[in-house]
């Protein structure tokens, strides 16, 4: 009797165990899919399609469980990281619940040519959370250019007046605490930042005050230093100020619930990264709340190996919306921002680029000292800029890496003045050549 009784009470744990297990661990396919009446397509959930134009006027997306197993107030969706639930109905059907978007129903939710994300999450009766992510990448409309893999030709820009005070956080984190515990360590993102500190305090770059550089590498930049970084140093800019943020290291969703996603900072710990990482939405309190400055520019070169070891899942497949939410939440007015990779793809680092880069900085650095000036005005603004790095970085890559900018990119913000600057500081030093001789251009 004893010994049915323990069995009987072990068989209670283990089922109590089962019910109350998380839904990330106990489903491996999320009970979402999306579906696009007009493209005739239907996605299994965190996955991506090609499709061959942004013009369509509804999604649907189907939760496959029963009415009563579902709570509605707790179903939540995003369109290209806007919250959707505005032009999004939910009805009952025979096999679950059916949400239906209309993106025709307000501005700002139609589908756009490049890259698209699609979120929806839900809480079941237990309060478990269910979450799923698409991705789409449309075509653009006939006889317009595209805006991942091609170069978009710029006219010539009127660069702005230089700002009054320049400000930077510049973040790299190569070597983490707690790595080898899921994910790690990397290269080069430590000497990325370095390098692009020497740059912004070189009179080329800028001349950047030195008390007016907060660098944050490795060791040095934990939860709270990267705080205090950004939520303390940056108020001191003002209106008329120019802020430059710059971010190298592991960006990722927390795999305890892939909704929120997090740079990863030293003391990062993968099963606490809601207590140890610095998490994105705050970067939107930065932009929103903190920042005075009206020119800024945003360079992110994360999203290393998803920021984890082979170490995950291969079941459990996910999108990482890293860059998206970067680019959005910093993306307002005269504000500039260039992310390393697409959405989901992998930045790459190396020796063969500059002997220890990332591919991204490696170009970052040589358009910004020069090589992106396009119209050969003697200033680099960020629309040349971002030409730049783009066609180079996919070429590098063969195709596998593609930098990011989202419309509304600032292309006017002056980002390096390095070929003026070296021009004339040569004629200023140089004598007078005899008439017979022309004089060589400086190299950029």
């Amino acid at each position: 009797m004893t010994t049915s009784r323990l069995y009987l009470g072990s068989f209670l744990a283990l089922l109590a165990f089962l019910i109350f297990l998380p839904a990330s661990a106990a489903d491996f396919a999320e009970p979402i899919t999306l579906e696009i009446p007009q493209l005739q397509l239907q996605l299994e959930p965190n996955s991506a399609a090609v499709i061959a134009t942004p013009d369509f006027d509804q999604v649907l997306i189907h939760i496959a469980r029963h009415p009563g197993q579902v709570n509605y107030g707790t179903i939540y969706s995003k369109i290209n990281t806007e919250s959707a639930n505005i032009v999004m109905t939910t009805t009952s059907t025979a096999d679950g619940i059916l949400c239906k978007f209309d993106l025709g129903h307000r501005a700002g939710f139609r589908m756009h040519p490049g890259r698209n994300s699609i979120e929806l999450s839900f809480n079941d009766q237990m309060e478990r959370v269910h979450y799923a992510s698409f991705l789409l990448e449309a075509a653009p409309p006939a006889g317009k250019p595209g805006t991942r893999g091609t170069i978009t030709p710029h006219a010539p820009i009127t660069p702005d007046r230089a700002s009054a005070e320049k400000f930077a956080v510049i973040v790299g984190v190569s070597h983490y605490a707690n790595s080898g515990e899921g994910f790690s360590n990397l290269k080069f993102a430590d000497q990325d930042a370095r390098s692009v500190r020497d740059f912004l305090m070189s009179p080329d770059g800028g001349s950047f005050p030195k008390d007016n550089v907060r660098m944050l590498v490795n060791e040095d930049a934990t939860s709270q230093n990267i705080r205090s970084a950004f939520f303390t140093f940056l108020t001191k800019a003002q209106p008329e100020d120019e802020v430059v943020i710059y971010v190298a290291g592991h960006g990722a969703p927390d795999p305890n619930d892939p909704r929120n996603l997090y740079l990863l900072t030293y003391d990062t710990k993968l099963d606490d990264m809601g207590g140890t990482a610095f998490p994105m939405y705050q970067m939107q309190d930065v932009f929103n709340r903190v920042l005075k400055a009206k020119r800024v520019v945003t360079f992110a070169d994360t999203c290393h190996s998803y920021g984890f070891s082979g170490a995950r899942d291969p079941k459990k497949k996910s999108n990482n919306l890293f860059n998206q939410y970067v680019a959005r939440y910093a993306n307002e007015a005269d504000r500039a921002v260039i992310t390393a990779s697409d959405i989901s793809q992998l930045s790459q680092e190396s020796e063969q680029w500059g002997g220890g880069h990332g591919v991204f900085t490696y170009y970052l650095l040589k358009g910004l000292k020069g090589e992106a000036d396009a119209n050969k005005d003697g200033t680099v603004t960020a629309g040349e800029l971002f030409n730049y790095v783009r066609d180079n970085v996919l070429k590098a890559t063969s195709g596998d890496q593609s930098p990011m900018a989202l419309p509304g990119l600032a292309e006017h913000i002056p980002l390096s003045g390095v070929g003026l600057r070296k021009s004339q500081r040569a004629q200023a030093t140089k004598p007078p050549a005899p008439s017979s001789h022309a004089s060589a251009r400086p190299a950029v």
